[in-house]
């Protein structure tokens, strides 16, 4: 991955920062990266978010709301 210029938003500026780190930690190869978050997703399914579920739920009606 190549150096993305410092912006103005510090939280972007992290969220960029800590990629990098991660990607460097998995030696910055792809695959290995991809095997480190498929073993992150496969201890924590409760993490991780199906958007097939949420088409299943019924939206919710204006007078649901409270």
């Amino acid at each position: 991955m190549g150096t993305d210029p410092d912006t103005n938003d510090p939280l972007i500026d992290e969220v960029r920062q800590r990629r990098r780190e991660l990607f460097a930690s998995c030696g910055n190869d792809l695959n290995k990266l991809a095997e480190a978050i498929r073993q992150i997703e496969a201890e924590h399914p409760e993490r991780l978010w199906d958007p097939r579920a949420e088409k299943r739920r019924s939206p919710r009606r204006p007078s649901d709301r409270a």
